[in-house]
């Protein structure tokens, strides 16, 4: 909203401009092991441990890549075999959880 000079009963002659940085307070630099300043946020050495543990899983792969290279051998030596009830129960099973979570 701008504001109109020309309103009545506003004297502009009065009003003076404040340098913008000149009256605030120089901001206060956290010193290690002291207290943080009002608004700032620091975290608990717990959070800290969480955060780097979080890092350190998510360099993990998700895929092994040792898993599936044996899996491809014994596919393609013939020795690996399907469990048809194994994959139908596990089938059944993911369904069931997945009718849970929808009702």
């Amino acid at each position: 909203m701008k504001i109109d000079p020309s309103i009545k009963g506003i004297n502009t002659n009065n009003l003076s401009t404040v340098p913008l940085n000149e009256n605030r307070p120089a901001k206060a630099q956290n010193q290690p092991g002291s207290a943080p300043a009002a608004g700032e946020l620091t975290l608990s050495e717990l959070s800290t441990q969480l955060k780097n543990m979080e890092a350190q899983l998510a360099a993990i792969p998700v895929i092994d890549r040792s898993r599936v290279d044996a899996i491809k051998q014994a596919i393609a030596s013939g020795q690996y075999t399907i469990n048809p009830e194994n994959i139908a129960a596990g089938l059944i099973d993911s369904s069931a959880e997945m009718f849970r979570i929808i009702k």
